[in-house]
């Protein structure tokens, strides 16, 4: 059954510490918190009617409040309709600028070299999009940790992989930028794009109302199928120049 809980949950942080608790509750099916809510609804689905007083102690313990919310006034935080819940571009406007400046940088840089090389071209591309990505991220790294551990299966469970990602992120721009070492900035990018890409699937597949760390917290972009795609674009460019490099 489905029970909805008016909750004080108020950011990614909050989420951060619930998840593990309501993932490792064996009376919760799934669940989601919609943080653009007054009220931060979070939505259980609950194995049997029973386990709802258990999801109250659950954040009660964590240090949160959660009023279980009766059927007739559901329909005040159900989304009125679907349009309200449907795509909108404006929540992406961010990610298309960053992308956009990303594009740009690689047109100005290929251009000084006189031609147009694919290849090279990925390479610009890749560093300019991990330094960009990487600045808004270093702009507040506990704030990034705490929303990127909501739903990446190693930052879960390891707080210094959170903290060092944008680190790590950095380090591949300068490679991918300086053409430094191609068979490692690609190796590692494929890695953590795959294993990203894991967690990204779990939380838009459960629809999962959480933001989306991608340009850290400065913005908030909401995790969906968008994500995904960069996500697997970025894992394709890195296997595609990983082939590359070693069949050269």
């Amino acid at each position: 059954m489905r029970q909805k809980f008016e909750t004080n949950l108020r950011c990614q942080k909050c989420l951060a510490t619930i998840g593990p608790l309501l993932d490792d509750e064996s009376g919760v099916l799934d669940w989601s918190v919609d943080l653009d809510d007054p009220r931060k609804p979070l939505t259980v689905d609950l194995a049997e009617a029973s386990a709802g007083s258990r999801v109250v102690d659950l954040l009660a313990g964590a240090g949160y409040e959660a009023t279980p919310v009766d059927r007739a006034s559901t329909e005040s935080i159900e989304p009125p309709n679907e349009a309200d819940s449907a795509f909108k571009l404006a929540n992406y406007k961010p990610l298309l600028l960053v992308v956009a400046y990303v594009l740009g940088a690689t047109g100005v840089a290929e251009s000084i070299h006189g031609g147009f090389v694919w290849p090279r071209a990925m390479s610009y591309f890749m560093g300019f999009f991990f330094l960009g990505f990487a600045f808004f991220k270093l702009l507040d790294i506990p704030a990034f940790a705490d929303s990127f551990s909501s739903y990446d299966i190693i930052a879960k469970r390891s707080r210094g992989y959170a903290l060092a990602y944008p680190w790590i992120e950095l380090g591949l721009g300068v490679l991918f930028v300086s053409g430094v070492l191609p068979l490692v900035a690609n190796g590692v990018t494929a890695v953590i794009m795959a294993v990203g890409l894991v967690g990204i699937v779990q939380a838009v597949f459960r629809k999962q109302a959480i933001q989306c760390a991608c340009l850290g917290t400065v913005f908030n972009l909401p995790m969906s199928t968008v994500t995904i795609v960069e996500n697997s674009v970025m894992l394709a460019m890195a296997i595609t120049m990983l082939a590359r490099a070693v069949g050269a």
